[in-house]
Order: C-alpha cells, then sequence, then structure tokens
C-alpha cells in the first residue's frame, strides 16, 4: 500500500535528521573543534605572558623567533616571580590566560566591569600581583562612579601592539561582560611581517556568526569569502608600511566596534620610557586627535621622577608608577574628560597589596 504524501514527508524529514545527526556526529570525531572557526575567533597567537622575555632575563632564542615571526603564544596559569633587578615581582594568570586570580565568567563579577587591553605596561611589567593598572583601578574607581564594587579584567599582553589587542578584543568581547573599555595606548609598533597577517586577518572577518554545529561551521566556512565584509576598507598598500597608520587603524576598529555594542571607550596615554618622560613638551595629539571622537575620555601621567619607575628597568613604571597613573585614570573615567592629557606629580611609594 502506498504511503501517502504527509506519511513520505514526515518519513522524508526524519531520514534527513538522522542523516544530518549522523554526519554532524561523524565531524565531531573527525574535525578538531577549532577547525573550522573564524581566525578570530581561536585563541592561538594571544601573548599573555612568557617567563622573562621583557624583564632583561634569559630568552630562548627559538622562542624570540617565534615572536619575532608573529607566532604569539598563550600561557595559562603561571605562578611565578620575576625580578626587576633585586626586586622581585609576583605574576599569576589564571586559566583563561588573564593576569587575573581567577577565572572570568561570562556574567558580571562586579557592580561594574571593565575590560583593559594594551601592551606590558597594562599587563604590569614589574608590579607585584594586585598593583598593576587595573588592579588600582578596581580599587578607586567604586568611590569614584559610586558604585559598590568594579571589575577591571587585565587583558594585557607584553609585547603586544595595536594588532595583537585587536585579536584579543575579538576574542573576549562575546565572552565577559564589557560595560567599558580602557585602552592603553601600545608601545611597540608592529613588526615588518605583521602587515601581510594583518591583511589576511582583516579579509577573513565576515559576518557570519559563531555556532557549535560543525556542519554549520563548514558552511560558514566555504560561505565566508562571499558574504558582507565585518570591516570597512583595509589600508591602502602605501599605508601597510606606516607602523602609525596600522596602530591607528586598528585602535579606530575596536573604538568602532566597542561604540557599536554602546560600551563607552577610554584611552590610558604615557610616555614611552624614562628619558622620554623628561620632556615637559611632550604631546601625544597626534595619537589621540584622529580617534577622539570615538572616546569618552583620554589622559594618562607623565611619570617625570625616578620613583615612578622600575628598579633597573627604565622602560616600564614601578608599582608606585601604575598607581600615578591609576590616579588619573579614575578622574578620567569619573569625568569622561577629554580634555585630560599627561598629568604630573610625584609617584608617592606604594604598600603592599592587600591579601586577594
Amino acid at each position: 500500500m502506498a504511503l501517502s504524501l504527509q506519511r513520505r514527508f514526515f518519513f522524508g524529514l526524519l531520514f534527513a535528521g538522522m542523516m544530518l545527526g549522523l554526519t554532524e556526529a561523524i565531524l565531531r570525531v573527525v574535525v578538531p573543534d577549532d577547525a573550522w572557526l573564524m581566525s578570530w575567533e581561536r585563541e592561538d597567537g594571544l601573548l599573555l605572558y612568557r617567563s622573562r622575555t621583557y624583564v632583561g632575563g634569559p630568552v630562548d632564542p627559538q622562542e624570540r623567533q617565534r615572536w619575532r615571526s608573529g607566532e604569539l603564544s598563550l600561557k595559562a596559569g603561571t605562578d611565578t616571580v620575576q625580578h626587576d633587578g633585586e626586586v622581585p615581582w609576583a605574576v599569576r594568570t589564571n586559566v583563561q590566560g588573564l593576569r587575573e586570580d581567577r577565572p572570568i565568567p561570562a556574567d558580571r563579577l562586579a557592580e561594574r566591569q571593565f575590560l583593559a587591553l594594551g601592551d606590558s605596561w597594562m599587563f604590569g611589567v614589574n608590579a607585584p600581583q594586585g598593583q598593576s593598572l587595573p588592579a588600582r583601578l578596581e580599587q578607586l574607581l567604586p568611590r569614584a562612579i559610586g558604585v559598590e564594587s568594579v571589575e577591571v579584567v587585565n587583558g594585557g599582553i607584553p609585547g603586544a601592539n595595536a594588532w595583537h589587542m585587536l585579536r584579543r578584543w575579538h576574542y573576549l568581547r562575546d565572552r565577559i561582560t564589557i560595560d567599558g573599555l580602557i585602552l592603553g595606548l601600545p608601545h611597540n609598533a608592529p613588526d615588518p611581517d605583521v602587515p601581510a597577517m594583518r591583511r589576511a586577518w582583516y579579509e577573513r572577518a565576515r559576518g557570519l556568526p559563531a555556532g557549535q554545529s560543525r556542519i554549520y561551521r563548514g558552511i560558514r566556512h566555504l560561505l565566508s569569502p562571499y558574504t558582507r565584509p565585518h570591516y570597512p576598507n583595509l589600508l591602502s598598500k602605501a599605508q601597510e608600511g606606516d607602523s602609525k597608520a596600522m596602530t591607528l587603524a586598528d585602535l579606530q576598529t575596536i573604538i568602532s566596534d566597542a561604540q557599536a555594542r554602546d560600551i563607552p571607550v577610554w584611552m590610558v596615554l604615557w610616555p614611552n620610557d624614562m628619558e622620554a618622560a623628561q620632556d615637559t613638551a611632550m604631546s601625544l595629539s597626534e595619537w589621540v586627535g584622529p580617534v577622539s571622537d570615538g572616546l569618552d575620555g583620554h589622559g594618562g601621567h607623565a611619570l617625570r621622577d625616578r620613583n615612578c619607575w622600575g628598579s633597573k628597568d627604565t622602560w616600564h613604571p614601578s608599582a608606585s608608577g601604575y598607581a600615578a597613573i591609576a590616579g588619573v585614570v579614575t578622574q578620567v573615567i569619573a569625568s569622561n574628560s577629554k580634555a585630560m592629557t599627561l598629568t604630573s606629580g610625584p609617584c608617592t611609594s606604594m604598600p603592599a597589596p592587600p591579601p586577594r
């Protein structure tokens, strides 16, 4: 007896569902979990900490070569003590590779939660755990903005430039709750190989959403070259050799994306090193001006006295220097001031942080 049209349709759907389920199960066994993820969804290339790379100690030559070639590595679960001369500073990273004592869940840890992105200055080289800029902001901001508690997630990446900050932003923006974004003006220019890697990364950044299904990921991977680009046009070939243009373009991309999500953005300004800090006429307007329309405020500390800097390391602040910067940034966030530049003043010695 022939099946009715409704029954044939039902059995057809049932068979198709079984085949899709079987295909999905086979793909989950055969295809690695991250095989069809887009470049900005991957964890690889997210440097967070490498022992003694930035404080003058020995560095494995192969590791340094990987760093110079852009093969940055994520190191989670670090718990060690580094030294600035004879002065120790402890550093820990959580299971997510962030300089935090605990994992950051998808929902907030505090009444207000900020994400801080930047290079080794935001990470807090020379600062013991609990005395980095993000950690100091957690202590100062609650009273300044009138809330009970604040969490400032430390997304700093030692050695990072703006392109690495952009990758870090893409990885974290949908994984944690972000009420505000704090960007540290990076000190590091893009390496020579970054333009080609950056172009490939941008060209793969399309608008299709993420998903867990292997079948969907495979289809998305095939369709991505034909979908609407997620970003505006890339820099011209001539500009690709301009490290300043690349830095500003990547910072602007982060800022514009945060704006589209109604996330306020503040920028932290600072000198390059102790020698540069002595220039009383120093101006960072060439960096701030092009992105100022997207900022809710900006400012930093000039760090002009010796106590602001590391014991031997004059390329990174001391814990006192980070505290001085935190005082200015707190004012910037509380007032949304776009008039702030580099504030001068002493960096007073800071007591050890309270247990966390």
